[in-house]
């Protein structure tokens, strides 16, 4: 009887560790299931990072990168676009639409046109890279790379080089403008380095220059170049935005007494490291619908500018550095990224895209 008893206690037990094994392991799927499926949302980050990224009409979001081609996004799949599928190069700098519903991207490799069904690739005018200061800075600077891109109120397509100055593209033909801007270089010519366009609300066109060429504006008609002695707080000029007054602001690359400088079409104004800002080395400008200006630094912490107060903005204690990029999308959510991921804040929280 005893035996029997044990026998049936043993028994029990048995069940019950079974039973307990079972749903640790069902537990444990479930809890890997639900990982997986939040990961599916959520794009790699590529070797090197990503570079850039633009809002689409639609809402869906595209984000270049440094050597993994493009990735678009629509909140919930992702799709990969690499030279296997047309792009000129797996190096995306710039992305910029068309009026006809083209993007175009800017890559290491000239220009690539996208309609919406199939790449194209478009070289640039071809500029010697094997000899003299050039053959030194290639493949970091050449020519034949587009840095930036922006189209005017014509729909004409303007091009930033890295090291060529810009081209005027109709479509058609290509025309070079601003060679010979900034400094010269050890080999005695320019290679105007413009790492960035913005057009304006009154259809102006600004080029930034790298090489010590200031900030030039182009109305239509003529240029004018704004350099330190216009007032600008550097002449290496790494990025340019336009609030909601039509203000231009300046973000640079953080060299001699560079910091952030706002243009309001009659003075210049520039805000300082001993006024507060959080790093000079301004690499992305984005105002948000609370006219928040956020400051993205390659190589500082994310900053946010109120109007009278800079301070760098953390979540849950964590800040935020490497960030090439900032936008905003249809629902007043902020964007931002670099080299180390892509992240968004929603107003409250910030939630991690890559993985």
């Amino acid at each position: 009887m005893k035996f029997i008893i044990r026998n049936i206690t043993l028994l029990i037990l048995f069940s019950i560790v079974n039973s307990c094994d079972g749903q640790v392991e069902k537990k444990e799927k479930r809890s890997l299931k639900v990982e997986k499926a939040s990961e599916v949302n959520k794009i790699p980050v590529p070797k090197n990072g990503f570079s850039n990224a633009y809002l689409d009409k639609d809402g869906s979001l595209w984000f270049s990168s440094n050597g993994g081609g493009v990735y678009h996004y629509n909140d919930k799949t992702f799709k990969h676009y690499t030279e296997k599928n047309g792009l000129s190069s797996n190096r995306v700098f710039s992305i910029v639409p068309d009026l006809k519903n083209n993007l175009w991207f800017g890559t290491q490799n000239g220009l690539t046109k996208y309609d919406r069904k199939q790449f194209k690739h478009i070289p640039l005018p071809y500029r010697d890279t094997l000899s003299g200061w050039a053959a030194k800075m290639n493949p970091v600077l050449s020519p034949n790379a587009v840095h930036s891109l922006a189209t005017d109120k014509k729909d004409n397509l303007w091009i930033g080089t890295a090291g060529g100055g810009a081209y005027f593209y109709d479509g058609t033909n290509f025309k070079s403008y601003l060679t010979e801007i900034g400094r010269k270089q050890e080999d005695s010519l320019y290679h105007n380095w413009i790492p960035f366009i913005r057009k304006d609300s009154k259809g102006n066109m600004w080029f930034a220059s790298m090489t010590h060429g200031g900030v030039s504006r182009y109305d239509g008609e003529n240029f004018t170049h704004y350099m330190p002695e216009d007032g600008l707080s550097d002449d290496m000029v790494r990025t340019i935005y336009e609030d909601r007054f039509g203000k231009i602001w300046f973000g640079f690359n953080g060299n001699r007494t560079s910091g952030l400088t706002v243009y309001d079409g009659n003075v210049f104004k520039t805000y300082s490291i001993d006024e507060g800002l959080c790093n000079q080395r301004v690499r992305a400008i984005y105002e948000d619908k609370n006219g928040n200006l956020w400051l993205g630094s390659h190589l500082g912490n994310l900053c946010i500018f109120d109007g009278q107060n800079f301070s760098e903005f953390t979540s849950n204690g964590q800040p935020y550095s490497n960030i090439l990029f900032i936008l905003g999308d249809l629902k007043d959510n902020v964007w931002f990224g670099g080299s180390d991921g892509i992240w968004k804040f929603d107003g409250e929280s910030v939630m991690k895209m890559t993985k």
